[in-house]
């Protein structure tokens, strides 16, 4: 008999050459490799370049050809016909070369065309392939985020896209907003997946395996969210115009900058007209986060002396006014909705001889620098940018005059700014920890989407078919379920019995031991359960009964293990670190919103959601104090918490134990059949075979040649339904060792704190504590919550118990004549002196000191003089000078005399 092979296009029938090879091959699995699932596909299948076949596929073999109704880049859908029965429906073919020989100068000479063909199955890893899951779009799931939102995700679903990790937090019962990241659910990765491939999928076990119910944990370091989005650019020019109330007096001023000239603004935050800025998250700027407004300025000084005379700037001292220089010092402050803010200082003014009557000008100036709020900021606060000028003529010493004796004048100080641009944006130390969150920031980075899937494959055991009704829709089952609902079929009269026979036993196939394991990871707990057991956290290892074999197979996920332990406050929860992972990824079991005792999530200051007694039990049990599903392949040989009850509901028992015993004391028959084009129509790859008396599962069709009448050779394995099933795997699962787990716990501890600190490139540092910001190359130890090292040395509440200050000034300090003094500083921020009065001196400091908590110290160097120093009420520092005989207060006095300042 001739056998008549078609190839069937959507655009017409391609011509198959009865004397070509057509080998297909069917494979549902290959019992050597249990990873592997391989579909239905073809050999290389050689067409002749025949007219028909030229035009069907395009004239590929003309270099000129452009255009055409095949495109190779396409999925090109046919169906293989052979002698009238369909042999292979819905599959694709794919062109992968084109052979040409041109002996003369003929247009068309000897072409042929190498296709293969495979089903839509084959084709799903192939769409896939070089995506990655950071590729998927979950911008649906973007979300307002505070603490109590946090908190409301406990009870979330499948339903809701997503739920928020409690990780495990050494401080006791208080979390900061920071530590909480959300998780995706696998479905939701799953269902995109196929659909952003072109593809559906059926999986009427879906429910019952829990899937539904797995989470990817983010696993990333400390979220740096690219705020490019939320950047304002915008500019504008205008002149101050402050009048000041009252002649000889300068009265310092602030206004707020608006009128602006908008020229970016993405998210609609900045409202030109006002200036006014919307915060899109939370600032701590305990931890070095803050609004940046970047300035960059050009001004102009305007003077206005409103008196029909020259005037200038007089000091008062020893009952007369005597000619000095004033300092006018303009500024811009980015505002928090409490006014407190950085202040920016642009060029200093300084006036030391007269200005005459009406408007001067002094400049142009340009500067640029950076103003942030210096306090917690909260999401929709308003921010905006002001702008003032402050003097040395503030502390009331200082007048505008006309002459030392004649009446004070009226002057206006005030700037004109030529142009100001302006750029504001959340620093990069900035994470989302309230505001609008991002989801696409917390999907695993280098993650192929086709890894993912197989990983799902494999750790539910699944086998896929192509749905016969609608081809792009793959039909999954757990493979002891794709087995039992297989037809029954008897080969017996087809199997060629005068050709070679092969009956292997399936040990001897393998490999002697299995191990079935999550991906090794780095991360303490990990480690610490590899090094005490040699084994990964939950891994599954099965020694086959055969003696011959040695090797090992081993079987891992692309997720790494996550250990599980309790809080103080008695949720069980995975051992990490919530706010930088840096781990593998993970996928862990959501066992809904469980009881604890009660415990703190912080948003920022003292503000956030107290006294919370639910959590998310979100482990690889379904509840893991009385387990009934472990996500785990097998028991473990200890954990880091004692469990009320273990289960042996583990991937292992459930997914795995019939595949593997199978393997174990199955065979393999390798033979040679009598197959024909109705045998292929029917053929389902998890048929039951019957031949005589035995009965058996196929594992390959190799090579079936629908172009020639020809034996085939089929590989079947014994099916398990005969087989006694091996015992159940378990492990003692005891609580790990005291030491074990306070080195684990420590751990975790560590890298919390490590991620709670802000430490900028090249410091090193020891830091013990939370909420420190370290400034870069610094080297030093921080003791304590809170604090700035931004140069080497110690920062400790207390040396061998004597508290240390946590703010000092170390100077000498000099005076002569009626001039201010001078100080030789040694340590501490700048303190401005000025001479108030014969023996009297001011010191204003950038930040006033606290005057019930700092320490003052100041020594005598003359013996017929006194040296006395304190904190004013306001703050600020005075220093007296007088003589012991009549205590009158006396210059000269100061002579490299030291200061100290402590504040507690």
């Amino acid at each position: 008999m001739v056998n008549i092979v078609k190839i069937i296009l959507e655009t017409g029938v391609l011509e198959v050459r009865q004397d070509v090879a057509f080998p297909l091959n069917f494979s549902v699995g290959d019992i050597r490799d249990i990873s592997k699932r391989s579909g239905t596909f073809s050999k290389t299948i050689v067409l002749a370049g025949t007219d028909n076949n030229n035009q069907l596929l395009n004239h590929y073999y003309d270099v000129n050809i452009e255009a055409g109704t095949f495109d190779v880049s396409k999925l090109t859908k046919c169906q293989v016909v052979q002698n009238n029965v369909v042999i292979l429906d819905n599959a694709l073919l794919q062109l992968v070369n084109v052979n040409k020989q041109q002996l003369t100068d003929a247009h068309e000479q000897i072409v042929n065309y190498e296709v293969i063909i495979k089903d839509t199955k084959a084709e799903l890893f192939t769409a896939m392939n070089s995506a990655e899951i950071a590729d998927i779009d979950f911008s649906d799931l973007d979300h307002f985020q505070n603490t109590g939102y946090i908190v409301s995700t406990f009870d979330n679903t499948i339903a809701d896209g997503f739920k928020y990790v409690l990780p495990y937090e050494t401080n006791g019962n208080e979390y900061h907003m920071r530590q909480m990241k959300p998780a995706i659910y696998a479905k939701l990765y799953f269902d995109r997946i196929f659909g952003n491939a072109g593809f559906t999928y059926t999986w009427s076990g879906l429910t019952d395996a829990n899937f539904d119910k797995l989470l990817i944990p983010y696993n990333g370091d400390e979220n740096a969210v690219d705020w490019t989005d939320y950047k304002v650019l915008a500019n504008t020019s205008f002149t101050t115009t402050y009048a000041q109330a009252f002649p000889g007096i300068f009265t310092p001023w602030a206004q707020e900058v608006n009128g602006w000239t908008e020229t970016l603004d993405l998210q609609n935050i900045f409202d030109p007209i006002t200036g006014y800025y919307t915060a899109p998250t939370d600032t701590d700027p305990l931890a070095s986060q803050s609004y940046e407004f970047k300035i960059n300025v050009e001004f102009e000084y305007v003077f206005e002396n409103h008196d029909a005379l020259p005037a200038r700037v007089f000091q008062y001292t020893n009952n007369t006014y005597i000619p000095t220089t004033g300092f006018f010092a303009p500024y811009f402050k980015a505002m928090s909705p409490n006014n407190t803010g950085t202040t920016a200082y642009v060029t200093t003014q300084a006036i030391t001889d007269y200005i005459p009557s009406g408007i001067t000008t002094f400049g142009a100036y340009a500067n640029t620098m950076i103003t942030s709020p210096t306090t917690y900021i909260s999401t929709s606060d308003v921010l905006k940018l002001v702008v003032g000028i402050q003097s040395n003529m503030t502390n009331g010493s200082f007048a505008w005059k006309t002459s030392a004796s004649g009446a004070g004048a009226l002057v206006d100080v005030n700037i004109n700014v030529i142009n100001i641009s302006l750029e504001i944006m959340p620093n990069s130390n900035t994470p989302v920890i309230g505001g609008f969150l991002k989801m696409n920031e917390y999907v695993p980075q280098k993650i192929k989407q086709a890894d993912f899937v197989k990983s799902i494959f494999m750790m539910y055991n699944l086998f896929a078919d192509v749905d016969p009704e609608q081809p792009n829709n793959i039909i999954l089952k757990h493979r002891d379920e794709y087995y039992d609902n297989g037809a029954q079929k008897d080969w017996t009269y087809k199997l060629a019995k005068d050709r070679e026979q092969n009956l292997e036993f399936l040990p001897d196939v393998s490999n002697k031991r299995l191990i079935l394991t999550y991906k090794e990871d780095s991360d303490d707990p990990n480690v610490l359960y590899k090094q005490s057991t040699d084994e990964i956290y939950g891994q599954l290892e099965y020694i086959f009964d055969s003696e011959y074999v040695r090797d090992v197979d081993t079987k891992e996920l692309i997720f790494s293990p996550t250990p599980i332990t309790k809080t103080t406050f008695g949720a069980i929860v995975p051992m990490i670190n919530g706010q930088t992972p840096k781990t593998n990824i993970r996928i862990l079991f959501d066992g809904g919103e469980q009881p604890c005792g009660a415990w703190d999530l912080i948003s920022s200051g003292v503000a956030g959601t107290f006294n919370i007694d639910t959590y998310p039990a979100i482990t690889h049990f379904d509840d893991a104090n009385t387990p009934t599903f472990d996500l785990n392949f097998g028991t473990c040989d200890y954990y880091y918490y004692n469990p009320a009850t273990l289960t042996n509901n583990n991937l292992w028992n459930l997914y795995w134990r019939r595949t593997i015993n199978q393997i174990n004391v199955g065979k393999m028959l390798t033979a040679y059949f009598k197959l024909d084009e109705r045998d292929i129509h029917s053929l389902k790859l998890n048929d039951k075979i019957r031949i005589d008396n035995s009965w058996w599962n196929i594992n390959k069709v190799i090579d079936y040649n629908a172009n020639l009448n020809q034996l085939t050779k089929v590989e079947l394995i014994s099916v398990d339904s005969e087989i006694d099933l091996a015992p159940f795997q378990t492990n003692t699962g005891n609580p790990a060792p005291s030491t074990t787990t306070s080195t684990a716990l420590m751990s975790v501890r560590s890298s919390s704190m490590f991620s709670s600190n802000v430490i900028l490139e090249g410091a090193n540092v020891a830091v013990y504590g939370y909420r420190n910001s370290i400034a870069q190359g610094v080297r030093g130890i921080v003791i304590g919550d809170d604090n700035t090292l931004n140069e080497d040395g110690l920062i400790t509440p207390r040396i061998n118990g004597v508290i240390v200050p946590q703010t000092g000034y170390v100077a000498n300090m000099t005076q002569t004549g009626t001039s201010a003094p001078t100080a030789v500083v040694f340590s501490g921020d700048l303190i401005t002196w000025t001479r108030s009065s014969a023996g009297e001196y001011l010191g204003t400091p950038l930040t006033p000191y606290d005057p019930i908590n700092t320490y003052v110290m100041i020594n005598n160097v003359e013996h017929d003089f006194l040296t006395s120093a304190y904190i004013n009420t306001d703050g600020n520092v005075v220093i007296v000078t007088c003589r012991t005989n009549g205590h009158s207060h006396q210059d000269d006095v100061l002579n490299n005399t030291s200061l100290e300042i402590r504040t507690y």
